[in-house]
């Protein structure tokens, strides 16, 4: 049986864990982004392209929870829980998605909150992974690869939950109202002033919701945590036996490497200045991303020191 369960598709359980932690995390950003390049962003239809879009994600992974099934040569197990995952998941993006105005703050934590949980429950239970290990030794005794594929997803789930808290952060408490470009009529009034004058005036007018700053030290600590995990996973490379675990990891460095790169290119703009201000999607995409890869690396880091010690062989030698 653990010989079976050991021959798990390693395509079937990437697809799972990139799908769930970059394609459904990100799913609205894509779909508004690409209503606002079409030149469609005040149309509301958006919004059902959203379910859509979820809901074939939600069916991508439910196909691969199948492949992964068979190949690990079980019965069919833990539907139930996939199910009250899916059901909170989209429930809680209908519900979200239905309101007019914009809802209070701890309306967006707890939907936060909510989603990351079920996310959890979704993402282990696709992998065919009992999520009550987390929570129960016996059942870790029980099932040693449930709590390798579940203990490997862990730091990815805290930091989709960091980055659903970094949108509220930045739509409930950062001033996104900001002045980033000037309209024609101040344009022009500034430009009748000194030079001196108009950068002064410019420096003042405008500016960026994310304070310029931020951006620079986190292109200074993500080499510093990739470098860390580097040697970490170097360390623990012959554990990584389980597809879950290598996937995992690919996810890992894929976030880290997603959140430099969106970090080093904000830092061609000054960030002072009308013409020096990130537009808003780029700042709002980059301060997202960098959240979600310096609290995945920061919890991957721990988990690994504290939760992650080296696996044993499943069957005696």
């Amino acid at each position: 049986m653990t010989e079976a369960r050991g021959t798990t598709s390693s395509r079937a359980v990437l697809g799972v864990v990139f799908l769930l932690v970059l394609g459904f995390s990100y799913s609205e950003e894509i779909v508004s982004g690409v209503f606002e390049l079409i030149g469609q962003a005040d149309n509301e239809e958006w919004r059902i392209a959203l379910i859509v879009v979820d809901l074939a994600i939600q069916a991508g992974v439910a196909a691969l929870k199948r492949s992964i099934g068979r190949a690990d040569g079980s019965p069919p197990r833990l539907w139930r829980a996939w199910w009250l995952g899916f059901v909170i998941v989209m429930g809680a993006d209908l519900v979200l998605l239905g309101l007019t105005d914009s809802p209070p703050v701890w309306v967006d934590v707890l939907s936060s909150t909510l989603f990351a949980a079920a996310l959890t429950v979704l993402m282990t239970t696709s992998l065919n992974a009992d999520p009550l290990t987390l929570f129960s030794s016996s059942r870790r005794a029980r099932t040693p690869v449930d709590w390798r594929r579940v203990r490997a997803i862990v730091p990815l789930m805290v930091g989709v939950f960091a980055c659903y808290l970094a949108a509220t952060i930045y739509i409930d408490y950062f001033d996104v109202d900001v002045v980033r470009a000037l309209d024609p009529e101040t344009a022009a009034e500034v430009e009748q002033l000194p030079l001196t004058e108009q950068l002064a005036i410019k420096t003042q007018l405008c500016s960026g919701a994310v304070a310029p700053a931020y951006f620079q030290q986190i292109v200074a600590i993500i080499p510093l945590l990739l470098l860390t995990l580097g040697v970490e996973f170097n360390y623990f490379r012959r554990t990584l036996e389980d597809p879950a675990q290598r996937a995992a990891t690919a996810a890992t460095v894929t976030l880290l490497s997603l959140a430099l790169v969106a970090a080093l290119s904000t830092l061609p703009w000054v960030g002072q200045g009308c013409d020096e201000i990130l537009a808003a999607w780029h700042e709002y995409l980059a301060f997202i991303v960098t959240v979600q890869g310096v609290f995945t690396g920061l919890a991957t880091l721990v988990w690994v020191l504290v939760a992650s010690t080296p696996d044993r062989a499943d069957t005696a030698p």
